[in-house]
């Protein structure tokens, strides 16, 4: 069989560990890390570990698109209870937001560069992420999200984030001062945008995550196990000078199903990748998670 030589053609950067498929919680010095999605079994394990480990004084809340929606709620009110700290390592959504926004004061980290550092909110979904009103009404998530950002959070912008009708939509709080695009670093998207998945297309809000108590200061964190994940990513590659990404015609690419699957890549969040064989009839991509080289790499040798 004639071996298949794969070129990389593009990629947004970082690499962080695959296939995990429930929250990982654990102990490094004072600080408890989540990482993750939230299956509702965590709030045991929280509760262990803080006990074991007294001295634990800061949460932090690692890639974790969110899930079970009452943990959530219960390990905000935890931490809050507790008077901890808490800080986004990566990216924190959905039900992961509630957790970060329990913090008695509440930070960005610079464990991953600034555009892959952020919170995001929105309401309740159905198994097909259709918004489920009832939902949230019945958990009262927006009086909940005012308490939690001492008060802070306006209440207008609120009801429009809680109703966004897709859960593939959210608001996405940044840090102001390390990400910014035309002078926003807040931005509402709402599921349907052309390049769903990715802030590119989606409504500024001009108002921070400071103004609105998702945070509590712009200092940063830094994670004790911050070694251990920056040795994961890729350093970010060299652009070659060759094309402009966007420049199809300069793709190697055999088929209009290719050339349509480049454009579907380049509607497609960071980090993202595209591998293709060196005779342009094979192709794979993949995007928004860190492990994305990887992932379109290992699709395009299958």
């Amino acid at each position: 069989m004639r071996p298949i030589i794969i070129t990389l053609v593009a990629v947004a950067a970082f690499t962080h560990v695959a296939g995990v498929r429930a929250m990982q919680v654990n102990a490094v010095g004072h600080q408890i890390i989540l990482s993750g999605p939230v299956v509702g079994d965590e709030l045991g394990k929280v509760n262990a570990i803080l006990a074991e480990n007294p001295e634990i004084d800061t949460a932090i809340l690692r890639n974790s698109p969110g899930g079970h929606a009452p943990t959530g709620y219960h390990i905000g009110e935890l931490f809050r209870a507790r008077g901890l700290l808490t800080a986004v390592s990566g990216f924190c959504n959905s039900s992961c937001s509630r957790v970060f926004l329990g913090g008695k004061r509440r930070f960005f980290t610079d464990d991953f560069p600034p555009e892959y550092t952020h919170v995001g909110f929105h309401g309740h979904y159905d198994g097909k992420g259709r918004l489920t009103t009832d939902a949230v009404k019945r958990f009262g998530l927006k009086d909940w999200i005012i308490k939690y950002s001492d008060g802070k959070a306006d209440s207008e912008l609120l009801d429009r984030w809680i109703s966004i009708p897709l859960s593939i939509g959210m608001i996405h709080f940044y840090h102001p001062e390390r990400f910014a695009r035309d002078g926003a670093s807040t931005f509402m998207c709402q599921g349907s945008e052309p390049m769903a998945r990715s802030v590119n297309g989606c409504e500024p809000i001009f108002k921070t995550a400071l103004d609105l108590g998702i945070v509590t200061s712009l200092d940063t964190v830094k994670s004790e196990d911050q070694v251990d994940v920056r040795a994961l990513l890729l350093d970010r590659p060299k652009a070659s000078g060759f094309a402009a990404i966007e420049d199809v015609g300069k793709v190697l690419l055999r088929s209009d199903r290719g050339r349509r699957e480049y454009e579907s890549f380049l509607a497609a969040p960071l980090p993202r990748a595209m591998a293709l064989s060196v005779d342009g009839l094979v192709s794979a991509w993949n995007a928004g998670k860190f492990e994305a080289t990887r992932l379109a790499l290992q699709r395009c040798e299958q």
